[in-house]
This record gives structure tokens, sequence and C-alpha cells, in this order.
């Protein structure tokens, strides 16, 4: 995917993020667009987008509504590394893959955010951040399958396939 793409997709879920999506909560939880968007561009696509606009926009979430600035950068950008190496192992076009990705991401993410707050002595319990993982797990492959649906599986291209056309060439 090219990176006007990328940073549209990116630019779109940092706005709905901020505005539209925490009037619309389920049980109290909202789905994080910027993970869901860092896992799915490291998982899905070739190209270091997941692990550059994750970095980008998590700083900017940061910086935003943070107290602290930086961790939701450095996880955003340590979960597309994980991701763009899982993507080697694992096959993309499965549903149940995007669902694998989807937990280990979302579940490492919140652990991790979790480590960093309690290490500069923020009060923030580890059971209540568990009773919400199940629904985080929930509407994250909700999101990530409705983009994968949508806009996904279009943009990933197999050359090798028989049925794949490439541009037609013209010569003089």
């Amino acid at each position: 995917m090219k990176n006007i793409n990328a940073f549209i997709f990116f630019l779109v879920g940092f706005l709905l993020q901020s505005t539209l999506v925490q009037s619309l909560s389920i049980m109290g939880v909202t789905p994080n667009f910027l993970l869901c968007l860092t896992i799915l561009f490291a998982f899905l696509y070739q190209g270091n987008q997941g692990i550059i606009f994750g970095l980008i926009f998590g700083l900017l979430q940061d910086i935003a509504f943070s107290v602290l600035i930086g961790p939701a950068a450095i996880l955003y950008f340590l979960i597309a590394l994980l991701m763009s190496e899982i993507r080697h192992y694992l096959y993309r076009d499965s549903i149940l893959n995007l669902f694998f990705a989807s937990c280990i991401g979302t579940g490492l993410y919140y652990l991790a955010y979790w480590l960093i707050l309690m290490v500069f002595k923020e009060n923030y319990s580890f059971l209540y951040m568990l009773k919400d993982i199940p629904i985080l797990l929930g509407l994250h492959f909700i999101v990530m399958v409705i983009f994968y649906l949508t806009v996904g599986k279009r943009s990933i291209r197999h050359p090798q396939d028989r049925y794949y056309k490439s541009p037609v060439k013209f010569r003089l």
C-alpha cells in the first residue's frame, strides 16, 4: 500500500479515536484504532507503513492524551516490529491468523502499557486492566475484520498467482 494511503488511514483512525468513538463505547470500552491499524499494516503489507506511522501517531496520541509522552509510540513500534516478523510465519489471508495477530498485539500492548505505568508510579490495577481485555479483543478483531474485508484483500497482490494480471505495458 502506498504511504499516502496509509497516512490517510492512520489520520482518520486518530481523528475517529479522539472524537467520535469516545461517545460510542461498548460496556465502557472503546477500540484503539491506532493499535488496530498498526497491527494490520505491519501484518498485512510488505512495507514499513505500520512501523513508521504507528510510531508517529503513537507519539501524537501520547502528546495529546497521555500523562506520559512516549509509551504508546514505543509500544506501537515494538508491536509493529513483532507483527512484521510474524507475517513471515503465518498465512496472511486467513481470518484465524488475523485473530491470532490481533490477540497477541492487543494483549502485549496493554500488558506492557500497564507495566510502564506501574514503573512510573501510576495507580492502575492489573485486575482492572484485565477485565477490559476480552471486550477489547472482540472489538479489535471486529475492526480488523471490517478493514480486512473492505480494503485489505484488494490491496494484497500475489504475482505468483495464475489469475494475477499485471499492468499492460505498451511497447513502441
